[in-house]
């Protein structure tokens, strides 16, 4: 059966990864609530331009059913704990929010990791102030704008509009707009993604990272979040796996509350429970990476290793790069071509979709299904047949961010059909909605550098899905059998016996490969939890009619 959801209540971010649909700019702009009156005044003012899920008419598709035009900018809103109760919301009602939510990410550093060169004392300065619970300072709403571009890669007009218009209501006397989200003061977060030259003059969107890496390839699905023909194709190796070892969609509840979750049941809401029905609780961090650290580490580690197994530098610097990640830097699975001749191997069998990435305007339905299947290999993979991790590291990034069939208590049966994934994976996904920020220069080895990702992680539980993704499987080892060892990638890893072990064929000849003594590649500057709610109850707050009774 078919899911349907409200899609004209549901932030637009949350079934969408914007981005990936054509808007790679973003701005994010924090706000302090003075007066309970003035907040609810700032909620109907936003109110009408906030974008929904309402399904976009794409010209290349009249017979989609959509009926809302695709906007030049996006605009969502989410709150702070804090910022709620900046809104006099009942105090029943508050009170009923989830530990780790009222808490906010500050008080959650020990869990999160954010001590050393991630503490505090190393946020951003608008982070810092409400930290510090400065008067006028603390931290109470998110607006989220993301845009589309012009041909020459710059943000089209309607961006700085909605900047005009959004600084302006920051001066309003119960509200202020807070700065300090860099080092020159500035009064938003800039965030965008890669652009690359598509010639004559014009860009299309990249989708590396920093680092080099190929980003936002695994995002779940959940049900209802596509219609059922594009859920059809994307769901696969983005879903949960069957018995019969089918992809099907994750449970809605997982993602938005006020729906059934994985085990069945509806998650927890405060009084009054359609406050929280249809949204969501969003994690903002902002991670800086240290690329000229990075870069140097690979290349000293590749020299070495490059003389043992008698290859290139290269090829050497690339391996250890995949091995770290668990995907060549085109975004090519280990799990697919575990090597780099399989690397090139595949390079060469899907030599065509460069070019049809590249092309712009409709792409004929050939070039399109060759697409769509060059996609489903990047993502339909399981990790039954590597246990070992002699494909793909059992350390690896993206094996630790989704464990997919690794975890299953039945992976031993002999019986195929006993084989269903497993409830604890299934149970501790999350969206991921970020963008990178700062200029993209390779040859800039400086690691103060203003540059990372804005990861914004979206989830119904902080603590169950994001919190422990981040402190059991990013930052610990045990699930993996690998100690105390943690992602080579986002880990922390200011002590020195921090490693990353690279297995080899348990039936083969040759020893694995240790990287020893990792340096912090990334560091926190800063981050919040956030409450999106939904349309409805947008409208509730901005009222003020939250009735707890």
């Amino acid at each position: 059966m078919t899911m349907e959801l409200d899609l004209r209540d549901i932030q637009g971010n949350i079934l969408r990864a914007y981005g990936r649909y054509g808007y790679p700019h973003a701005r994010y702009f924090l706000f302090h609530i003075r007066e309970a009156q003035w907040g609810r005044e700032l909620l109907k003012t936003l109110l009408p331009r906030v974008t929904t899920s309402e399904r976009w008419i794409d010209p290349n598709d009249p017979d989609n059913g959509a009926t809302a035009e695709r906007p030049q900018t996006t605009l969502n809103v989410a709150l702070t704990w804090t910022g709620m109760r900046a809104l006099d919301l009942p105090t029943i009602t508050l009170s009923q929010f989830p530990r780790e939510f009222i808490d906010g990410m500050a008080r959650r550093s020990h869990i999160l990791s954010d001590v050393g060169a991630s503490g505090h004392e190393h946020w951003n300065e608008v982070w810092q102030n409400a930290l510090r619970n400065k008067r006028g300072k603390e931290i109470h709403l998110l607006v989220t704008v993301n845009s589309r571009m012009q041909s020459n890669g710059d943000p089209v007009p309607e961006m700085d509009e909605v900047t005009s218009w959004l600084r302006k209501i920051g001066t309003w006397q119960g509200i202020h707009l807070l700065a300090g989200h860099d080092k020159s003061g500035a009064d938003y977060q800039q965030a965008g993604a890669r652009l690359v030259d598509a010639g004559n003059g014009t860009k299309r969107i990249g989708a590396q990272e920093h680092f080099g890496y190929e980003d936002g390839v695994g995002n779940p699905v959940f049900a209802g979040q596509y219609p059922p023909e594009i859920e059809a194709k994307r769901v696969k190796g983005r879903g949960k796996i069957m018995p019969d070892q089918s992809w099907a969609p994750l449970a809605t509840g997982e993602f938005l509350i006020g729906h059934v979750d994985e085990s069945q049941e509806l998650p927890f809401a405060t009084q009054p429970p359609r406050l929280m029905h249809n949204g969501t609780f969003l994690a903002f961090r902002k991670l800086h990476e240290n690329v000229g650290r990075f870069q140097d580490y690979v290349e000293a580690q590749a020299r070495t290793y490059a003389e043992y197994n008698g290859v290139s530098k290269e090829e050497a610097a690339l391996t250890l790069r995949a091995k770290m990640v668990g995907r060549w830097p085109n975004g090519i699975p280990l799990m697919e071509a575990p090597t780099y001749a399989d690397m090139k191997r595949f390079e060469a069998e899907w030599a065509d979709i460069p070019a049809i990435q590249a092309k712009s305007g409709h792409r004929s339905p050939a070039e399109q299904a060759r697409l769509d299947d060059y996609r489903q290999v990047l993502i339909d993979f399981k990790y039954r047949d590597d246990r070992d991790g002699a494909r793909c590291p059992i350390s690896a990034h993206i094996r630790r961010g989704n464990m997919r069939d690794m975890l299953d208590p039945r992976m031993d049966s002999p019986n195929p059909a006993t084989w269903d994934g497993t409830a604890l994976t299934n149970r501790r996904r999350i969206l991921r909605r970020g963008l990178p920020y700062g200029p993209f220069d390779p040859d800039d080895r400086n690691n103060e550098t203003e540059r990372g990702v804005i990861f914004i992680a979206m989830c119904a539980n902080i603590f169950r899905q994001f919190e422990f993704v981040l402190q059991q499987w990013i930052n610990y080892g045990l699930d993996f059998n690998v100690g105390n060892d943690n992602c080579p990638l986002l880990g922390y890893h200011e002590h020195r016996d921090a490693k990353f072990m690279i297995p080899t064929d348990p039936d083969g000849d040759t020893c694995p490969w240790v990287l020893n003594a990792l340096p912090q590649f990334v560091e926190t500057r800063g981050g919040e939890y956030f409450f999106v709610p939904s349309i409805n109850t947008l409208n509730m707050m901005a009222l003020g009619v939250v009735d707890p009774t």
